[in-house]
């Protein structure tokens, strides 16, 4: 599942990697599964971002105001997960090119060996 940004960027999580909750919500009276809850802390105290069924946006919704859908029935969490968010800084490629280290004992022994005979040809000319 694709969690949102807002989640990550919040007051509550400023470490590098953030913990959260997702609960899957189904209806008491009807038993119909209708979204994901997310939250930081769980059980949440005032308000959760929801996913509806069928549906790829997340809103905030109170917590009073979770009702069925379908029947209005109250709802309740079936499966809480737990999730590790990880806040990593974006990687420029243009700037993280592979360090260069000591060329390899042949290739500098090449290199020697074709700076004598460069000399040796500048001395016979």
């Amino acid at each position: 599942m694709l969690m949102p940004e807002s989640i990550s960027h919040s007051a509550q999580s400023p470490a590098a990697a953030a913990t959260v909750f997702a609960a899957e919500l189904t209806c008491l009276m009807c038993s119909r599964t209708f979204g994901t809850a997310i939250d930081t802390r769980w059980p949440p105290t005032e308000s959760v971002l929801i996913r509806l069924e069928g549906s790829s946006a997340f809103k905030r919704v109170p917590l009073q105001q979770l009702r069925c859908p379908d029947c209005g029935g109250n709802t309740a969490p079936t499966e809480v997960t737990t999730r590790t968010l990880r806040r990593e800084r974006p990687v420029d490629w243009q700037d993280e090119r592979p360090h260069r280290g000591r060329p390899p004992k042949w290739l500098v022994a090449q290199r020697l060996a074709a700076r004598l005979n460069s000399g040796l040809s500048d001395d016979v000319a």
